[in-house]
């Protein structure tokens, strides 16, 4: 977009553009995980993703892509993964023992956090030697791929649970339980809020830190960026092995305040091997939490809204989007030292009013 229209306005609204469809189609996804087979819920939006990188990579190589043409992309692809994520995210509780979900949506985290590694590099290899275009192609032939591998996975029969009723009745059940249950209330509290003020320092203040703080340049916030999808994988294994921890609540309160202490490691770091060494412990606590997370909400939901209840973990990633509008203008007016510290000390402190407020984070256990 940058490259394009030389507009940093319309670069920032093409990001933000991300959560549009997540807001809106949240809560229908939700839906579509219960109703429908959801084998082919991953196949379709597999497939849409697809379709999409394939147009764009073709436009790219004719050389005809507008503004319009990011905008519509960014959407679409929104669009695939607000459909796949709770069909992905629930089909866990059909594969394995409840025992193990927590560990087997540790390991689902793990995947997204290697590929957080290893996405990036191997993006880079492909723009220098096929372009852009090449690589879009790529990437739309391996989502193909990603949509023929679902066929080798053999689901359990579903049965119907409530036949006859409205996909908006079923919605509007979704939210009023996750709204009026203090088990889901708290635990989406506790997901959401990492993403809101924590998670969006990795995007929007990480590229500030290298050019203006450590002057490492794009090479260095590359480096920064690794470091935190480093530490996500260092802390799926982390989650893995606190899986059976009884009080899993008060640890995604733990998580985020040794997230928030990362942050403030990075704005303390005078030098930037050790804003690294944080932002590795950052993204550790950033994925020990999400995984934790995730796993409970499913767990403390009844079966008959799994789906609808795996599909408010949407409006996280959504939230980076809004935590964007609010970093950004706190670097201006504090600059990117001080714009981190009030962040990081608003989640603390958040957390610490938690637990003396909500009987809920301290009582709250593993079952």
């Amino acid at each position: 977009m940058y490259e394009i229209t030389g507009s940093g306005a319309l670069l920032g609204a093409v990001m933000g553009a991300r959560a549009i469809p997540m807001f809106l189609l949240a809560p229908l996804s939700g839906v579509a995980a219960e109703r429908y087979d959801r084998r082919r819920l991953m196949q379709a939006s597999q497939g849409l993703a697809a379709a999409v990188s394939l147009s764009f990579g073709a436009a790219l190589a004719a050389g005809v892509v507008s503004p319009w043409m990011l905008f519509a992309f960014t959407m679409l692809m929104g669009a695939s993964n607000v459909m796949d994520r709770p069909a992905r995210l629930t089909t866990a509780f059909e594969l394995v023992a409840r025992p193990d979900a927590v560990k087997a949506v540790a390991l689902n985290t793990m995947g997204f956090s290697m590929m957080r590694i290893l996405g990036p590099a191997a993006a880079g290899y492909l723009i220098g030697w096929f372009g852009a275009a090449g690589s879009f192609l790529i990437q739309g032939l391996l989502y193909g791929a990603s949509a023929l591998m679902v066929l080798m996975v053999v689901f359990p029969p579903r049965r119907v649970l409530h036949p006859g009723r409205s996909a908006l009745a079923e919605m509007l059940e979704g939210l009023r339980f996750a709204a009026g249950n203090p088990r889901m209330r708290l635990l989406i509290l506790l997901g959401a809020l990492p993403y809101f003020l924590l998670v969006p320092v990795w995007g929007t203040l990480f590229p500030i830190y290298a050019k203006d703080i450590f002057q490492v340049g794009p090479q260095g916030l590359g480096v920064l960026l690794t470091a935190a999808g480093i530490g996500g994988t260092i802390g799926g294994l982390a989650a893995n092995m606190l899986a059976r921890a009884e009080r899993q609540t008060l640890l995604q309160a733990v998580w985020i305040v040794v997230m928030a202490a990362a942050i403030l490691g990075i704005a303390a770091s005078q030098s930037f091997a050790l804003a690294v060494g944080f932002s590795v412990l950052g993204g550790a606590a950033e994925m020990a939490h999400t995984a934790s997370n995730m796993a409970m909400l499913q767990m403390s939901a009844p079966e008959e809204m799994r789906g609808r209840i795996s599909s408010m973990t949407m409006l996280y990633p959504a939230m980076i989007s809004v935590g964007a509008f609010l970093a950004g203008p706190l670097s201006d007016l504090l600059g990117v030292r001080g714009s981190s510290v009030a962040v990081a000390a608003t989640a603390i402190g958040a957390m610490v009013v938690l637990y003396f407020v909500s009987p809920q984070l301290k009582e709250m256990r593993f079952r």
